[in-house]
């Protein structure tokens, strides 16, 4: 296992050309302490009280989980996920002003945060054939939209024995590559890599971490061999002018989760799930198996990779950044 290439230093207003390029080479950059850890244990502290109450952890001041088998079920995913869905702190964080400084710096133009986040909640497991995040690009569940940039963020220490997020550094430059059905999953998102193929990378994170990656970046999440629940964020963003999912205006699970009205009842705010009108929404095909949609899937140009130049494989690239 290699350990990622840290990126420390950077700030909002900093000139973002050295960040861009190594983005663009890597395919991820890992920022440690980008956000003030504080503000994160605090939505952490808020998503304890939450998951304590619905019996996932043992009790609101730590992270040890209130049962053994804990899992995602039909009847847990309709009553845990949301839960924690509703929490609104998790959302305004996604929205944080660095986070937006960060990727319209990197992707050089006015960017949005998608309303569909994501929150990993990895149980423990068995280290050899338990629950864990397989290998995949996001590309795959985004469809429309190459310049996607994924922002994980550890909502609680990651450490060797509850493994945070771990990367294929460079993958991005392969394109999109082809699902494989026999990976597993109840849709064919995976990629066939082994765990323990000698490039993945990966580091031990802490609250305040980032890591940054493209939506071609093969990546995925080791097994939680500890006996505490780990947290995590999965937080996209992408520029006003590229296309995105109709569907993630919704909350990440929809239809399962319940849509924002029901989420939202007591929020402050709304706008942490505004997306801009002028973003082209684009419909999943109906009547289509989504294998069949998957198989037909190409990845647009990219604006971003374009600002490589020469010397680098043509997927997913454009020759006129501007086009």
């Amino acid at each position: 296992m290699r350990t990622l290439e840290r990126t420390e230093g950077w700030r909002p207003g900093d000139d973002p050309g050295p960040l861009r390029e190594r983005l663009v080479a890597d395919g991820y950059l890992y920022l440690p302490g980008f956000l003030d850890p504080a503000e994160v244990l605090a939505v952490q502290r808020e998503l304890r009280a939450v998951l304590a109450e619905v019996g996932w952890l043992a009790d609101a001041d730590s992270l040890r989980v209130g049962a053994d088998d804990l899992r995602f079920t039909a009847e847990s995913f309709a009553t845990v996920y949301p839960a924690v869905q509703r929490v609104e702190s998790f959302h305004r964080l996604g929205c944080h002003p660095e986070l937006a400084a960060l990727t319209g710096a990197l992707l050089a133009g006015p960017v949005f945060c998608h309303p569909a986040r994501v929150l990993r909640l990895a149980p423990p497991t068995a280290a050899d054939g338990g629950y864990f995040t397989r290998a995949h690009q996001d590309f795959v569940v985004q469809h429309v939209t190459t310049d996607a940039l994924t922002l994980w963020l550890p909502l609680a220490d990651c450490t060797a024995r509850r493994q945070g997020l771990r990367v294929l550094p460079g993958s991005h430059w392969n394109g999109y590559l082809p699902t494989d059905a026999s990976v597993g999953g109840a849709r064919p998102l995976y990629l066939d890599v082994p765990w323990d193929h000698p490039d993945w990378a990966t580091a031990d994170f802490r609250p305040g971490d980032l890591v940054v990656f493209h939506s071609l970046t093969v990546h995925g999440g080791g097994p939680n061999t500890s006996d505490q629940l780990r947290l995590s964020a999965d937080i996209r963003y992408q520029r006003h002018d590229d296309p995105m999912r109709a569907e993630w205006t919704h909350p990440h699970g929809w239809p399962r989760t319940p849509d924002w009205p029901e989420l939202t009842g007591d929020w402050s705010s709304r706008a942490w799930i505004e997306v801009p009108p002028e973003v082209p929404l684009v419909p999943l095909p109906t009547g289509v198996p989504y294998a069949d949609i998957l198989r037909d899937l190409h990845a647009p140009p990219s604006r971003l990779l374009a600002t490589a130049g020469a010397g680098h494989p043509d997927q997913g690239t454009r020759d006129d950044p501007d086009e």
